[in-house]
C-alpha cells in the first residue's frame, strides 16, 4: 500500500496526489501521480485527505503544445482512509482554508500539538494568536474542520463497504451517525443507498427490522426520487403505489400496506393531491407562513425603525411617484404606476411581466420612493444568477448580489444578522427554488418587506418547488404587466415572443418584415460559423441551445467557434498542480483547452474575487510561466481577474451557453439553435426564455418543428405538484 495525500482534483475527477513518507514529508517524484478512485470513495477523496492506496501504476505520456508530459496513473483497487496529522494536517489546512498557506498552517501545527481539540473547542482566540492567522481565517478553520462524527462515520462506512461519500451528509444530519445507522440501517436509503445493500447490512449486523419500517423506507425513497425528477414537492398516491410495487418486488415483500406504513412511521405526510416528505412540508410551510406573516404585519410593527410605515399612505406614495416620473424621458403606463404604488404600499408584492414590459423602470421608481419616504430601511437586491444580479445593479445603480452570496453572508452562527427592518427585492423570482426560499426566510426579520419580480412564462426553478408561481395565484398583492416597452409593437422579436407566450404560433413570424428575426433551416457547423462571424463584437453575440450534448450542444459549438481562431495559434493556458508537479495544459470539465482571447463563462460563484455563476468574460493574458500564483488574466464585468488555482476551476468556454444559463441576461444578437434531438427537454418556457434574450437581432437555426412541439407540450412546470398554497393567503 502507498500512503498519499490528495493535492488537486481535476475537472475529469482524477486526483493528483503526493506520495507521503512515514514522517509525513513528501517523497519527491519526477512525474505527477494521478489516482482514479472507485465510485464509492470518490466523494470523500477531497483535497488534503490522506489515504493508503494500492493498484497498478502505468506511465501516461502526452503532448501539450511544445511539451511532452509523463504522468503516473493508478486505478485504485484497494484503499484505506487515514486521519491527517502533523505535516499532513498542515497541508490539509493550506489546501482548504482561504488565506492560510503552508507557512501559516505549519505554524499552527507546531504551536498547538492539541490543534484538533483547540479547533473543536472553537478557540478562535488561540488560533488567531498564531502569526499571520487572522480572526476570519480562524473562524474558517473552525467552520470547515472535519468533525469527530465525520471521521467516525467515514471509518464505519469503510468497514461496511458502503460509499464513503455519505460520511459528510450523515455527519451533518446526526449527532451520532454510527449509532443511528447501526440501530436502523434503512436510514441509508434516504441518502441514496439501494434497498438491497441496506438489507444486506441489516442481515450482516443481525438487526430485526419490522416489515412496516421497510415499507415506510420504500415509500420515502420513491417519493424523494419522484420529486427530484419532476421538481414537485408532492407525489400523487398513484405514482407512490406504482413506484413502491416496483421496489417491493425487487426485495420480495408485500407492498399492499405501504401507504399506512409511511404514515405510521412518519416518513410521509398526507396532503392535498398526494403525499409529502416531512422536510418538504416543513420548508413549504415555513416559506408560506413567513410571506403571509409579512403581508399581515401591521404598519410600523416589528421594529422601532419601521415606525415610518405608520405615516405611509397611498396619497404620499402617488405624490412621490409623480416627482420621480417627472425625471423620466418617457411616460409610465397605468399598470406600471399601479405596480410601483403597490410595491411600496404593501409589505409583500408580486410583480410579473414579460420581457420588455418595464420591470426595471418599476424597480427604479419603487426604490426612489422608498428613499424618499422610509427612514432606516435596509435595502437588498438579489437574483439567482450572477449575470442577473449584475444587470440588476447596472439598471438600478445600486448594489445587487446573488441569492447564494446573500445567504452565505448571513447564514451561520459566526455571520452578522440582518438589520431589524429590511426591504428584499428578488429579481428573476420565478427561478427561485424551495430550498433557497427556505434559507432566505430563515434569515429575515419580522419587519421585512418583500418584492418578488419575475415572469411566470419563463423558466421554473432548476430545483424543486414553485414559490413565485404559487404566490401569483394567492391573495398576496399581485401586479401583472402586459404592455411591452423594450421593443415597438412592430418588432419581430416582440411579435414572436408574444406568440410563444400565448401559444399561438405563426411560422411567418420567423422572418420579420423589420429583419430583426430570421430563420435559417440549415444547422450545419458551416452555416453557424457564417452567421456568428457577422457580429462585429463577439461580446454582443451569443449562441443559445437547449442542451450541452450532441452536435448542436454547448460543448460542440464552443469548440467549433474556438477552432476558427486556430490559424492565429493563440497561446494556451497552462497551470501547475503544486510546487512538486508539472506545468500542464488546463482542461475544462467539458474537455476544452482555454486560450488567449477565448470567451469564457463562470460556472460557479467565487466571492473572494467577485465572480459569479453565469458571468461572461474573455481571457486577456496568458503567461509562459506562473507569475505570483497567477497563470493569466481574464476580464469579467470590466474587472481584471487573476487566473489562479481557485479561479481556473470556475471557468469554461462561453461562446455558446444553455438557454437555462441565459435567463436574466441580454445580448444584442442571439443565435438560437433548434436541434431536433432535444425535443424531450424543450418546452414552451424554454423557447420563450430564449427568444426574449436578444435586444436587436434573433437568428433561429435548425428544426422549426422543435418550437411547435414545445408549444404543444406547454410549460412543464404546470405539471409540478406542490403544497405551498396551503400556507399562503388564498383568494376567497
Amino acid at each position: 500500500m502507498m500512503k498519499v495525500q490528495i493535492a488537486k482534483i481535476r475537472e475529469s475527477g482524477v486526483r493528483a496526489a503526493w506520495e507521503i513518507a512515514e514522517d509525513g514529508s513528501i517523497i519527491r517524484q519526477k512525474h505527477t501521480l494521478c489516482l482514479r478512485f472507485p465510485a464509492k470513495a470518490i466523494g470523500a477523496a477531497e483535497v488534503g485527505t490522506v489515504w493508503n492506496v494500492d493498484g497498478l501504476i502505468k506511465n501516461h505520456t502526452f503532448k501539450a503544445g511544445e511539451y511532452e508530459i509523463t504522468e503516473r496513473h493508478m486505478k485504485v483497487k484497494k484503499l484505506e482512509f487515514l486521519r491527517p496529522c502533523g505535516e499532513l494536517l498542515a497541508r490539509w489546512i493550506a489546501a482548504n482554508i482561504e488565506g492560510v498557506g503552508e507557512v501559516k498552517a505549519n505554524r499552527l501545527v507546531r504551536q498547538f500539538p492539541d490543534l484538533d481539540q483547540r479547533v473543536r473547542e472553537k478557540d478562535v482566540a488561540a488560533l488567531s494568536s498564531v502569526a499571520g492567522v487572522s480572526v476570519e481565517s480562524a473562524y474558517a478553520i473552525v467552520e470547515k474542520w472535519p468533525s469527530e462524527r465525520f471521521y467516525a462515520a467515514l471509518e464505519w462506512l469503510q468497514k461496511s463497504k458502503l460509499p464513503l461519500s455519505l460520511a459528510q451528509s450523515l455527519a451533518r444530519v446526526y449527532d451520532d451517525p454510527v449509532k443511528t445507522i447501526s440501530d436502523d440501517p434503512l436510514i441509508l436509503t434516504a441518502f441514496g443507498v439501494s434497498f438491497k445493500d441496506a438489507l444486506k447490512l441489516v442481515k450482516r449486523i443481525k438487526i430485526d427490522i419490522p416489515e412496516s419500517r421497510i415499507l415506510a423506507a420504500v415509500a420515502e425513497q420513491v417519493a424523494v426520487k419522484y420529486c427530484y425528477e419532476t421538481g414537485s414537492t408532492v407525489i400523487p398516491e398513484g405514482d407512490l403505489l406504482a413506484g413502491a410495487i416496483e421496489v417491493c418486488e425487487s426485495i420480495g415483500i408485500d407492498p399492499s400496506q405501504v401507504v399506512e406504513a409511511s404514515l405510521t412511521h412518519g416518513s410521509l405526510l398526507k396532503v392535498e393531491n398526494g403525499f409529502q416528505s416531512l422536510g418538504s412540508a416543513i420548508q413549504e410551510r415555513t416559506v408560506g407562513r413567513f410571506l403571509k406573516q409579512c403581508n399581515e404585519r401591521p404598519q410600523g410593527a416589528g421594529s422601532i425603525v419601521a415606525s415610518w410605515e405608520a405615516e405611509l399612505t397611498e396619497e404620499r406614495i402617488v405624490e412621490a411617484l409623480k416627482s420621480f416620473e417627472g425625471s423620466l424621458p418617457f411616460t409610465m403606463t397605468d399598470e406600471q404606476r399601479e405596480a410601483v404604488v403597490g410595491a411600496v404600499k404593501f409589505p409583500v408584492s408580486v410583480i410579473s411581466g414579460g420581457a420588455g414590459t418595464g420591470k426595471t423602470t418599476i424597480l427604479l421608481a419603487m426604490l426612489a420612493i422608498y428613499d424618499q419616504l422610509s427612514i432606516g430601511l435596509a435595502q437588498y437586491q438579489v437574483a439567482l444568477s450572477g449575470r442577473a444580479a449584475q444587470r440588476m445593479a447596472e439598471s438600478t445603480g445600486r448594489q445587487a448580489q446573488t441569492i447564494a452570496k446573500f445567504i452565505s453572508d448571513h447564514f451561520n452562527a459566526n455571520k452578522p444578522d440582518l438589520e431589524e427592518h429590511v426591504l428584499l427585492v428578488i429579481d428573476e423570482a420565478s427561478m427561485v427554488d424551495l430550498i433557497s426560499a427556505y434559507k432566505i426566510v430563515g434569515l429575515l426579520p419580522y419587519a421585512t418587506r418583500i418584492v418578488m419580480v419575475g415572469d411566470v412564462s419563463q423558466l421554473p426553478p432548476v430545483g424543486g418547488g414553485l414559490i413565485f408561481h404559487a404566490a401569483m395565484n394567492s391573495a398576496l398583492p399581485v401586479f401583472e404587466l402586459t404592455q411591452v416597452k423594450r421593443q415597438g409593437e412592430q418588432s419581430g422579436i416582440h411579435q414572436l415572443a408574444t406568440a410563444v407566450r400565448t401559444g399561438k404560433m405563426d411560422s411567418s413570424l420567423f422572418n420579420s418584415a423589420s429583419g430583426d428575426t430570421r430563420y435559417i433551416p440549415q444547422s450545419t457547423h458551416e452555416a453557424l460559423l457564417k452567421e456568428y462571424v457577422k457580429a462585429r463584437n463577439g461580446a454582443e453575440c451569443i449562441v443559445l441551445t437547449p442542451t450541452r450534448k450532441g452536435p448542436l450542444g454547448v460543448t460542440a459549438i464552443n469548440k467549433l467557434i474556438q477552432a476558427q481562431y486556430d490559424e492565429f495559434h493563440p497561446q494556451e493556458l497552462y497551470y501547475k498542480e503544486s510546487n512538486f508537479m508539472e506545468w500542464l495544459p488546463w482542461i475544462t470539465s467539458s474537455g476544452a483547452k482555454l486560450r488567449l482571447g477565448d470567451h469564457v463563462m463562470v460556472t460557479r460563484n467565487d466571492y473572494n474575487v467577485d465572480i459569479r455563476n453565469g458571468d461572461l468574460g474573455v481571457i486577456a493574458k496568458v503567461y509562459d510561466r506562473p507569475s505570483g500564483g497567477s497563470y493569466g488574466v481574464m476580464q469579467i464585468n470590466g474587472n481584471d481577474i487573476d487566473i489562479t488555482d481557485d479561479t481556473i476551476q470556475s471557468i469554461d468556454l462561453g461562446y455558446a451557453i444553455t438557454i437555462h444559463k441565459s435567463q436574466g441576461s441580454q445580448w444584442a444578437k442571439c443565435i438560437l439553435m433548434l436541434p431536433s434531438y432535444a425535443s424531450r427537454m424543450t418546452d414552451q418556457s424554454l423557447i420563450y426564455t430564449a427568444v426574449t434574450r436578444p435586444t436587436k437581432e434573433l437568428v433561429l437555426m435548425g428544426d422549426s418543428v422543435l418550437i411547435d412541439r414545445a408549444l404543444r407540450r406547454g410549460n412543464l412546470f404546470s405539471k409540478r405538484i406542490t403544497n405551498i398554497s396551503a400556507s399562503l393567503p388564498m383568494n376567497e
